[in-house]
């Protein structure tokens, strides 16, 4: 058998215009093959005529001689995404290498990448895109200031080409009655790229994470809620301030303790000095019984039992065999959410009183805890370093998350650490982990690959700090500043050259004459700065520098501006104002190195450039 040992060909995307390329089969002297390429339309390639055909055709039983047949395709121009299936078959006596097979990250078989054949076919394919625009922006990530009137520019690419260096302007005005100055001149380190994964519905706790940090509010009990019968419960106030779904609840007033009335060394009922309803709620861990061991739990189950004594309670112990209470002997009561996780289910759970909220246990059955009126409720927000994203798919290590409302200032992207210091302050401290995590975990979910490329890898990202459950449903905006951060979020490798910021002079007439006066009436003051713009236009005085505005701007419409120093100027005289502005214009020129493989969007921080006053 004669034998085809490679088939190469240029497989990687195509431009919109047409491009011609080369071709070759190398192998056995005298090995035979056929060649054949089909485009989406089921049109086959013609060789001779160099286009596409309804009619099937193709190169047939070719000869490879002096160990290689060379050839070329020229593909045409298109208007709409393409993809041509390429199909060499072995004939007669001829056979292809041995097939070595490889596979995409969601189990399917990357054609491109595989050599050899099992068969007489050898299969490729290439795929023909239109062109894909990379968009130059404005944009303020904190929302520091108001920016509006924004004006883009576009460069137009072939995906994953290089291009020229190509200028560009962008711009943006301030808000009304606002005026821009210039922090600095921009860098490529002042753009920032992203991503915009959104959060899966819970977070994941990791080993050793304290989801509730920290009490985030209190309020009080109102009413008798001791019997623990019911998972809701009534506060002094409007739930919704006080409280968010998914809280820790503790009880801050603590450890009740009350004296026994009269010795108890039998049965379940015990007589306290006072109204057992003001002391302890069923669910309470009893604690100062004689012969109980720490460890043991003892639960008041039922207070008031005959409904004769409201200084009765039951326990669900059967006091004797060592176990006792004696008169005067005093018990402690430990709430039992204070040793259960019981969190916050739903606020107003039933639409007719916002003062009410329920809960559920951490199980998520339905177990309950009691309260004494009056008792005053902590509320401790659940946090997670760790949350599950739809797409993680290019987030790295290290890249920060644009703030939001429900993201924690200061968040990036980073591995979880949990850790212990031994010997701390000696010469023989150490740092050792106990727990940790990556910062991203696919958590072995195939990836979605389209036409070869990996376009959304669902998986968990870990935080480098901690996050409230409202985060929970967000669209985040992954990502960082620079052209590395570019090339890693959308592919393009670009350079920046020639970056400036510049404002637009302001401009205004006088509305009156001035005579040897520092106030100035003008039709407009919008732009204009106190204590920052100068003045310049016929009249103002050239033997000094140009005056500064030091009041009367700051503001809109037609008024009266007053200056450092005196002028005499006539009505409808046009006057600039220089020094801060309205409009700030972004210029520069851009040179694509490579393009990306789909449309994106650079952007400029404007509040590392401007403020705004």
């Amino acid at each position: 058998m004669k034998i085809i040992n490679n088939f190469s060909l240029d497989l990687s995307d195509l431009p919109a215009v047409s491009e011609v390329r080369n071709f070759s089969v190398t192998g056995t002297n005298g090995a035979m093959f056929s060649l054949e390429i089909k485009n989406e339309d089921s049109s086959y390639y013609n060789f001779t005529t160099q286009s596409f055909q309804a009619t099937k055709t193709g190169l047939s039983n070719q000869l490879i001689i002096n160990g290689a047949f060379k050839g070329f395709i020229k593909f045409p121009t298109i208007t709409d995404d393409d993809h041509y299936d390429i199909y060499l078959y072995a004939e007669q006596d001829t056979k292809h290498i041995e097939y070595n097979e490889v596979r995409f990250g969601d189990g399917t078989i990357d054609i491109n990448s595989s050599t050899g054949s099992s068969s007489t076919l050898l299969r490729k394919i290439i795929y023909q895109y239109t062109d894909i625009t990379l968009t130059l922006a404005l944009y303020n990530p904190t929302g520091a200031f108001t920016i509006g009137s924004l004006v883009n520019d576009t460069v137009t690419l072939s995906r994953g080409k290089s291009g020229g260096k190509v200028p560009f302007s962008i711009s943006c005005n301030s808000a009304s009655g606002a005026s821009f100055t210039i922090k600095k001149q921009p860098t490529s380190s002042d753009i920032l790229t992203f991503l915009q994964p959104t959060v899966g519905s819970a977070p994941e706790k990791l080993p050793g994470e304290n989801e509730y940090p920290a009490i985030s509010n209190t309020d009080t009990v109102d009413g008798d809620f001791t019997a623990g019968s019911s998972t809701k419960i009534v506060m002094d106030t409007n739930v919704a301030n006080k409280m968010v779904v998914g809280d820790k609840i503790t009880i801050e007033t603590t450890n009740l303790t009350d004296t026994v009335d009269g010795a108890v060394t039998s049965g379940q009922k015990i007589v306290m000095d006072n109204n057992v309803n003001t002391k302890m709620a069923v669910g309470d861990r009893v604690l100062g019984i004689t012969g109980v061991n720490d460890t043991s739990i003892v639960s008041v189950t039922h207070l008031n039992p005959d409904s004769d004594n409201v200084k009765e309670f039951q326990i669900d112990l059967i006091l004797g065999s060592g176990t006792r209470i004696a008169d005067g002997d005093t018990l402690t009561f430990v709430p039992k959410c204070n040793r259960q996780l019981f969190t916050v289910a739903a606020l107003n759970p039933d639409g007719d009183n916002v003062k009410e909220f329920s809960y559920v246990a951490d199980d998520g059955g339905g177990g309950t805890f009691g309260t004494v009126d009056g008792a005053t409720l902590s509320f401790s927000n659940r946090k997670n370093y760790q949350w599950p994203l739809d797409n993680i798919n290019n987030i790295e290590e290290g890249m920060i998350v644009v703030p939001t409302t429900n993201i924690t200032t200061g968040t990036r992207v980073g591995q979880y650490l949990d850790t212990i210091t031994i010997n701390e302050n000696t010469p023989l401290e150490e740092k050792i982990v106990k727990n940790q995590a990556p910062a991203l975990n696919t958590k072995a979910q195939k990836p979605t690959v389209v036409k070869g490329l990996v376009t959304v890898q669902a998986g968990n990202v870990v935080f480098n700090k901690q996050q409230a459950l409202a985060l929970a449903g967000d669209a985040l905006k992954i990502g960082g500043y620079g052209v590395d951060k570019i090339l890693k979020v959308h592919g393009y490798e670009v350079k920046f050259t020639n970056l400036a910021i510049a404002l637009a002079a302001v401009t205004t007439t006088t509305t009156s004459a001035s005579s040897s006066s520092t106030s100035v009436a003008l039709t407009a003051r919008d732009g204009i700065l106190n204590g920052t713009s100068t003045v310049s236009g016929i009249g103002i005085n050239p033997a000094v520098a140009d005056p500064t505005v030091n009041s009367g701007a700051n503001a809109t419409g037609a008024g009266t501006v007053v200056l450092s120093a005196a002028q005499t100027l006539e009505d409808g005289i046009t006057l600039t104002f220089s020094g801060a502005g309205k409009t700030a214009t972004i210029t520069g020129e851009i040179e694509i190195l490579k393009a990306g493989t789909a449309s994106a969007t650079l952007r400029f921080d404007v509040e590392k450039l401007l403020t705004s006053g």
